[in-house]
């Protein structure tokens, strides 16, 4: 059934930036009143959340995977700003960005998870509440026109000096582009009582933000409506939520929540992390992707319609189905059922308490920077046809979404879809996989293992770590590349075994010595106690 759509309704409040007394603004909120009481409320504005998040994540992926290589222009600020090897440059603040999206999502879940509520991986592709959207979802490659979408989406109330992003967004998105800032205020309305919207939490802006939107929300319906009680938080919910000492990287921050003070600073820190504290902040989200619409400080501004060309050629919203030529065809198939694997494991992860979360954690992660990141990256130097123009990854939604509630069939749908990798794998690999052969190759010696394991847990049965499974796939090719410089084959069980040690010390250093080097994220905590754990175990290949 599609989702109600719901209307934006203007109140006048109180100008919170005015010094005169009586001065009033008027805002517009929509109109919640179809959700009659605050869990109601919650329920629908944290799905949206949800959905905003995981379709904002997919969006600057694949804006970063559209953009060129710095060996395929010759300008030098032009090399500057597409640098991978830079932490300013433009993939690495969007892959950056993106990151800190999946530790808003990953936070969202807590947030439904601790009102008893499911996880939702869900997309704006579902059934979608159109009017909390910020705009129309599309993957499509960065240019002026999308950048300016996400600038806006990600701005705050009081931004200014943006009059010409903002008509350009209009204009790209065909209407008017939401704030997702709005979204998470409203949150803050419902997550607080009356005595925290008065109180306030010493984050000035914010809480500004929070009263008046909470004085719009008096007048559309009465405060008991907005509010949740404090028997609405489940604090046994935290047993399921991600660990945030195990995502806690760089800036990517991920919040656990049992109570009222938790989920409110988790939502403060979500909508200030986004937009900024005052508008000024910049690491904010939006001070950020402004940074590479405006350039500056000599940084190259990204190039206006008709200047050079920042991104590939790559297809708006692509399907698998599009690509005309097999080797694309081929690697957009597996990456979509990376993808696929990836959401399966992380809803697995929150539904679980159990031993299997170390596991599940490392194997998010090995999906996220050895599996999707590179097949991504990968497919957009492929040939989409004999037109000239680039591949890309889909990105598709699998089919289900969201795993079967008994846990064997959860263990059974993963080994579906790892079993129907392996299968695209050794396609790709008959036809032949040139340089990737080796990546592959090692990419179907951890599936099967992982087969195996899936295959046990439906049985209920335990299994201990395993190189080939749980190991090997933590190191993408660009780690094995680099410590092969220094004598270590990470892809030998033999030769990690014996460098185990050494591995140790590197992936927990901080200094020049660190593996991954700079500016690629250090390793989680989860990884280092997987790598430690299969010491433990043995070194079991």
């Amino acid at each position: 059934m599609p989702a109600q759509e719901l209307q934006w309704v203007s109140y006048e409040v109180s100008d919170a930036q005015s010094i005169a007394a009586g001065a009033t603004v008027t805002i517009q909120i929509p109109d919640l009143t179809g959700f009659a009481g605050p869990a109601d409320k919650a329920k629908i504005l944290l799905e949206s959340a949800a959905e905003i998040e995981h379709a904002l994540m997919v969006q600057y992926l694949y804006a970063a995977y559209s953009l060129k290589g710095s060996d395929e222009v010759t300008d030098a600020a032009q090399q500057a700003a597409l640098d991978e090897t830079s932490p300013d440059s433009w993939p690495q603040v969007l892959l950056d960005i993106a990151r800190e999206e999946m530790g808003h999502l990953l936070t969202v879940q807590h947030l439904l998870l601790a009102l008893g509520e499911p996880p939702n991986l869900e997309r704006e592709d579902f059934p979608p509440r159109k009017d909390l959207y910020p705009f129309p979802l599309h993957l499509e490659p960065l240019s002026q026109s999308s950048l300016a979408k996400y600038v806006v989406a990600e701005a705050p109330a009081n931004a200014t000096g943006i009059d010409d992003v903002l008509e350009k967004a209009q204009v790209a998105a065909g209407a008017a582009v939401n704030r997702v800032g709005m979204v998470y205020g409203l949150l803050g309305v419902v997550f607080s009582g009356p005595e925290q919207v008065a109180a306030g939490s010493d984050h000035a802006d914010w809480d500004d933000l929070v009263r008046q939107l909470s004085e719009a929300a008096y007048k559309q319906s009465p405060p008991e409506t907005w509010h949740l009680p404090d028997d609405a938080f489940h604090a046994d919910a935290a047993a399921r939520q991600a660990v945030p000492e195990d995502w806690q990287v760089g800036q990517l921050r991920v919040h656990q929540v049992t109570d009222r003070a938790s989920a409110l600073e988790a939502i403060r820190d979500i909508g200030e992390q986004g937009e900024g504290a005052t508008g000024t902040d910049t690491g904010s989200h939006y001070h950020r992707l402004l940074g590479i619409y405006r350039g500056g400080d000599g940084a190259a501004a990204f190039p206006d319609p008709g200047g050079w060309q920042a991104a590939r050629d790559v297809p708006t919203d692509p399907k698998v189905a599009d690509m005309a030529d097999p080797r694309a065809s081929g690697y957009a198939g597996l990456a979509d059922l990376r993808y696929a694997l990836l959401l399966g494991f992380i809803e697995h992860y929150l539904l679980t308490a159990s031993l299997d979360r170390d596991l599940l954690a490392g194997w998010i992660v090995a999906e996220m920077r050895s599996r999707v990141a590179y097949l991504a990256r990968a497919v957009t130097g492929m040939p989409r046809d004999g037109g000239g123009g680039h591949a890309a990854m889909p990105f598709t939604l699998p089919d289900p979404l969201h795993l079967p509630a008994d846990e064997a069939a959860r263990w059974a749908l993963h080994a579906a879809r790892t079993q129907a990798a392996i299968t695209a794998v050794e396609a790709i690999r008959t036809a032949g996989a040139g340089d990737d052969d080796r990546y592959l190759a090692d990419l179907l010696a951890s599936d099967q293992a992982r087969l195996a394991y899936m295959g046990a847990r439906a049985d209920g049965s335990p299994a201990k770590t395993s190189f080939a499974r749980d190991i090997r796939p933590l190191f993408r090719p660009k780690d094995v590349r680099h410590m092969a410089d220094v004598g270590l084959d990470l892809s030998d069980p033999a030769a990690a075994k014996r460098g185990a040690d050494n591995i140790l010390k590197r992936v927990q250093s901080g200094g020049p010595r660190r593996m991954p080097p700079a500016p690629d994220q250090p390793w989680t905590p989860a990884q280092i106690r997987l790598l430690q754990r299969w010491v433990a175990d043995g070194y079991p290949d």
